[in-house]
């Protein structure tokens, strides 16, 4: 059974809490605004107030036009202002002029609005004046609706058809940075809307700490590459990985790839409504117990995703989550050794009422290709 689309809206109508929603993801949720003008100025703060009777967008006025295109529900309503961060504040302020307590997002407020907020709501910075509502807005975007759901599948048929892309399209001598090139050019061709995070292709020492860039590292025959990325299609993200042998492998990375495979499928195969995070982490350890390659396995396990290509919860051993229907999200095992070379395998999985699907994957899996 497919989820109907849980608002934020309902969130917060009956707690009688004004909740403001400033970043630019629970923004699109909230009212289906966004634009990519994000750098310092230049769009200005924006942000979503609901109180219990109204819901209001505040933005810059002179991004009416494109409020306007986008904001269609009549239930919204739209409140530009002028004289920047103060203003929008102050306007905050007089809307929640009879209200004790605010909901903000903690992690996600910039420092500026907060402060002028502090300013323009003075009397009310007692303890329970200031509500974190980011938990809740994580719970509300968890589960997927079918509209949500289309995207997510859309987005990964882009990303598949780049990883098939791939390769055929890696090669010796090339670096890394004109692999990345290559593939960014091919998803904005066939469909994404950009990439919603750093595209990795790593490769030898580069490819052992999963936070390293691409650089210009040459790719090299007997090498392995990393790809680990993700396209954005009707605002929605997808992420995936496969690491590559060109050309050869030598025994020791046939075992590493036989080895995060095995991981990942296992984990995979347990995915069900009912199953918890922990499960999920306890099983990819027994598998790896005991092997000489244990102590370089990373214990990140997958997250969940959507409109961002990594939203909470994710798979760790501190993980207390619990799977449910039309979640979606990723397993991602690696095994990262120094002085040989990293190795992940990731796949996005969707939860459906009696096991999962599997939303990545390549037409012939396989870990030696052609270079």
């Amino acid at each position: 059974m497919v989820m109907e689309r849980r608002t934020y809206r309902d969130l917060f109508q009956d707690r009688e809490l004004p909740a403001l929603i400033t970043t630019p993801q629970n923004i699109y949720y909230a009212i289906g605004f966004y634009t990519t003008a994000r750098r310092p100025y230049q769009i200005g703060c924006n942000c979503v107030l609901m109180t219990p009777s109204r819901t209001l967008f505040f933005f810059p006025q002179n991004w009416t036009p494109l409020v306007q295109e986008q904001v269609k529900d009549e239930s919204v309503e739209l409140a530009p202002y002028r004289g920047g961060v103060k203003d929008l504040a102050e306007k905050i302020a007089e809307a929640t002029a009879q209200s004790e307590r605010i909901g903000i997002e903690e992690e996600g407020m910039e420092l500026e609005l907060y402060l002028a907020l502090k300013r323009a709501w003075r009397g009310k910075e007692n303890s329970n004046a200031w509500e974190n509502i980011t938990p809740c807005l994580r719970q509300a975007r968890l589960i997927k609706t079918e509209s949500e759901i289309e995207a997510i599948r859309a987005s990964a048929a882009v990303a598949k058809a780049a990883m098939e892309y791939a390769k055929e399209a890696i090669r010796p001598g090339m670096t890394e940075l004109e692999l990345v090139a290559e593939l960014e050019y091919f998803m904005r061709k066939n469909g994404s809307d950009g990439v919603p995070f750093t595209m990795k292709a790593l490769t030898g020492e580069n490819a052992v700490r999963t936070i390293n860039l691409p650089g210009n590292n040459p790719i090299r025959r007997g090498s392995m590459v990393l790809l680990d990325f993700g396209a954005v299609v009707q605002r929605y993200a997808s992420d995936w990985t496969r690491t590559f042998a060109v050309g050869e492998c030598s025994d020791q990375q046939r075992e590493l790839y036989d080895l995060v495979w095995k991981i990942e499928r296992t984990c995979i195969s347990m995915i069900r409504p009912g199953i918890t995070y922990e499960e999920l982490m306890d099983r990819a350890a027994e598998v790896l117990a005991g092997h000489p390659w244990e102590q370089w396995f990373n214990p990140f396990l997958g997250h969940s995703l959507g409109i961002g290509s990594q939203e909470w919860p994710s798979i760790v051993p501190s993980a207390e989550q619990v799977l449910q229907e039309n979640m979606v999200i990723t397993i991602e095992p690696g095994i990262y050794i120094p002085g040989f070379g990293g190795l992940r395998i990731e796949d996005m999985v969707l939860v459906t009422s009696t096991g999962h699907e599997i939303l990545t994957g390549l037409e012939e899996e396989t870990f030696v290709i052609p270079g």
